[in-house]
């Protein structure tokens, strides 16, 4: 029998499985009709003894050791469908029953394999990566990963000693996909793919689509059956509106050492906080290994979906910070992945990111398969209710920090990463589509033009866009004694042309801590730096916050740059007042009132309503001085009332307001018919409300006018007669003396 098993035995691919030079191991493992006999081959190489037991079958069948490499077969009379197993006896002594991988059908569907070759599967994830299966009754693990030009593909973990030849994957050469599921695999294991590329070389790689990582592998955690308690919010999601923005933006300091778990009320302490400070989104920055390992761990994952959970029950909605701009250059990820530059570019003119890493190649089906998926995965894992997509400019622009001769052109001989720019616009079309009242955001320094209007007029569709030239010109301004009033002033000139959000962000705090990220990770603030003394920086942090809730455009903060009480009344003032919201998209919502680089470090301006007793009079002092009295022209004429000062005591500092409104006064100054003197705390921005003139208070400024006019004519008709009476008594002497000559 042993001659005949032998010439079964097709022994150059037996080789093959041996040397781990074979990528379609189902050929020659598994179970097989030959002739008039079953043929059954399986490579263990930790193996000392394997038995084949058939189903049914009183029998067993000690198996063959072929090669003494591990690989073991028998031949059976008969064709014999009936389910089997391998009975285990390893090298270490231990036992093992298990079911043979490769009898099991493990390629895509005909609808989901069309899809992932046309580009178009949205969720890839659901069926790329490891997930736990049950195929005939038989619980195991499916993985499956995209490698088209790889030799072989193998999972490897420590189920298998991390032997690369133990678990050789099915290529389907349909949709270059490798797939094998390992029966009796359980969860909460470690792993890894093992490829073999073209000239022997040999890769270990993290799973592109793995949800975690554990001791630099992919990990596949158990089926985390998390309690969502935010239906009611979900189902509203769509009908909210997104024009009052006001963002806490915090990272992942909150969830250090979560290996030994973590505490709901966390999560419920930063959901409380947000709540009570007014803000209406959280953005969430959150430290990836890969796309889909956003997670990192189980418990980070709970830990991120409770706090989702705790921030929808308060109403807020949450953003997630993610990177589609490239991918990293470590050896393990995505960096030649096959043997190739499967995730990018092969010429290496298009193939940096000059800020980290590769750039990813758009052009590719499964590319935009993986990104598009892994910002799906984040709406339906998560329950996301945006993105802020990050890094962009290095993407829209193909010579994006890059020398002549370092970038090639586009088919038209232009910069433009036109299947980039593709790309980000498909997927906000996308993610608008499928999930109504979400929003994106994302920060761009190049000046492309229409980031935030929609794709059908030829935009790139986000929602809102950071504005960078307004964060680095009040760094500059600051740094610089707070006297340049131009730092303030100039970036209004462009402050309508896209929906732009005013950041105190983590970026930002780290620019002005001169980059030093080992300095802001132990807590370094935004106003370090500047030039004044402790309490100095206090005033100038109250101010900052109430100069940006006062400016056009949306908020947001990075955790530790705000302060409790004062940013409470930011917010609720940002909400209730319509000046701050109504017009904040409209130039007719704002007017420059004093903004004159005169070295008192003064500006003013107005914020509007659809009505004029909407209006808001914003002042600020950026100056160390105080004034007492300082003459502002007005634009309108009534009554202003001090509502707010950063410098009140109860944010800290020692002004006390005054209730009574202060009336304009009829005195032409600075270009306007009105003037209006007020005091102004050093370091401080003051809010006054205005209250337009009544009828009947308008007649008596109108009378007071006309009595002024009166007494200016009366004055001027006096003036005029005296001219007059000189102008005759001149002429009279003339005549005179004329008439004595003659």
């Amino acid at each position: 029998m042993k001659d005949k098993l032998y010439k079964m035995m097709s022994w150059p691919q037996i080789e093959a499985i041996v040397y781990g030079d074979e990528g379609n191991p189902q050929t020659i493992l598994g179970r097989h009709y030959v002739s008039t006999y079953t043929l059954y081959q399986t490579f263990i190489p930790s193996a000392k003894t394997v038995t084949l037991a058939i189903s049914d079958d009183k029998k067993t069948y000690p198996m063959e050791l072929a090669d003494e490499a591990g690989f073991y077969a028998i031949a059976i009379v008969g064709k014999d469908k009936r389910d089997y197993v391998y009975n285990v006896e390893y090298k270490d002594g231990r036992k093992a029953t298990i079911h043979d991988p490769y009898i099991y059908d493990v390629s895509l569907n005909k609808d989901l394999a069309n899809t992932w070759n046309k580009g178009s599967s949205t969720d890839a994830y659901n069926f790329m990566g490891a997930h736990e299966y049950e195929i005939d009754g038989v619980k195991g693990v499916l993985f499956r990963v995209w490698a088209p030009n790889a030799v072989r593909v193998s999972v490897i973990g420590e189920f298998n000693n991390w032997d690369g030849h133990t678990h050789p994957m099915i290529f389907d050469d349909n949709t270059g996909i490798f797939a094998l599921f390992i029966p009796d695999l359980a969860a909460e294991c470690e792993y890894m793919y093992e490829v073999c590329a073209k000239g022997d070389m040999v890769y270990s790689k993290l799973d592109p689509y793995g949800f975690s990582v554990k001791n630099g592998h992919s990990y596949l955690d158990k089926t985390e059956l998390f309690k969502w308690s935010d239906k009611t919010y979900m189902d509203n999601r769509k009908n909210k509106s997104n024009d009052l923005f006001n963002a806490f933006e915090i990272d992942d300091d909150f969830w250090k050492d979560l290996e030994a778990g973590f505490d709901d009320k966390q999560a419920e302490s930063i959901a409380a906080y947000a709540k009570d400070t007014g803000y209406t989104h959280v953005l969430i920055n959150t430290r990836v290994d890969d796309f889909f390992a956003i997670n990192g761990n189980i418990a980070k994952a709970s830990y991120l979906k409770t706090l989702v959970n705790c921030l929808h029950s308060k109403d807020i909605q949450v953003l997630f910070r993610w990177n589609p701009s490239c991918f990293s250059p470590e050896d393990e990820g995505l960096k030649i992945f096959d043997g190739t530059y499967l995730y990018g570019h092969l010429d290496e003119r298009q193939r940096y990111n000059q800020i980290f890493g590769y750039n990813f190649n758009y052009n590719r089906e499964q590319v935009r398969i993986y990104l598009t998926s892994s910002a799906n995965y984040l709406f339906d894992n998560f329950h996301a209710d945006g993105l802020h997509v990050e890094d962009i400019s290095t993407i829209l622009y193909l010579d994006y920090g890059k020398n002549e001769g370092e970038w090639i052109p586009n088919i038209y001989g232009g910069n433009e990463n036109i299947d980039a720019i593709t790309f980000i616009k498909d997927l906000n079309v996308f993610l608008h589509k499928n999930y109504p009242g979400i929003v994106t955001s994302t920060r761009e320094i190049c000046m492309f033009p229409k980031v935030t209007y929609p794709v059908k007029e030829e935009g790139l569709g986000f929602d809102y866009i950071w504005d960078n030239g307004f964060a680095q010109d009040y760094l500059d301004f600051l740094r610089d004694g707070q006297t340049d009033v131009h730092k303030l002033t100039d970036n209004m000139a462009y402050a309508y042309s896209e929906n732009y959000i005013l950041t105190l962000a983590k970026e930002d705090v780290i620019a002005a801590n001169d980059y030093d990220y080992d300095r802001v990770a132990e807590g370094a603030s935004y106003f370090d730096y500047i030039a004044y003394d402790d309490s100095e920086k206090l005033k100038v942090k109250r101010a900052t916050l109430a100069y940006i809730t006062a400016r056009p455009g949306k908020k947001l903060v990075y955790l530790g740059q705000d302060e409790k009480n004062i940013s409470t009344e930011l917010s609720n003032l940002y909400k209730k007042l319509p000046a701050f919201n109504v017009l904040d998209r409209e130039a007719d919502g704002f007017e420059w009132v004093y903004a004159f680089a005169s070295g008192t470090g003064v500006i003013a301006f107005m914020r509007k309503g659809e009505i004029f007793k909407d209006n808001i009079l914003v002042v600020c002092n950026f100056s160390k001085e105080s004034y007492e009295e300082y003459k502002l022209g007005i634009p309108f004429e009534g009554k202003y009332k001090r509502i707010f000062c950063s410098e009140e005591s109860r944010f800290g500092g020692n002004y006390k307001m005054s209730n009574k409104a202060i009336d304009t006064v009829d005195e032409e100054y600075d270009g306007k018919e009105s003037t209006l003197t007020v005091g102004l705390p050093a370091l401080s921005v003051s809010y006054f409300s205005y209250s337009p003139y009544s009828e009947e208070e308008f007649l008596k400024i109108a009378q007071r006018k006309a009595e002024k006019v009166r007494k200016e004519l009366e004055k001027e008709a006096e003036r005029i007669a005296k001219e007059l009476e000189k102008d005759a008594l001149r002429k009279a002497k003339e005549y005179n003396s004329l008439s004595k000559n003659k």
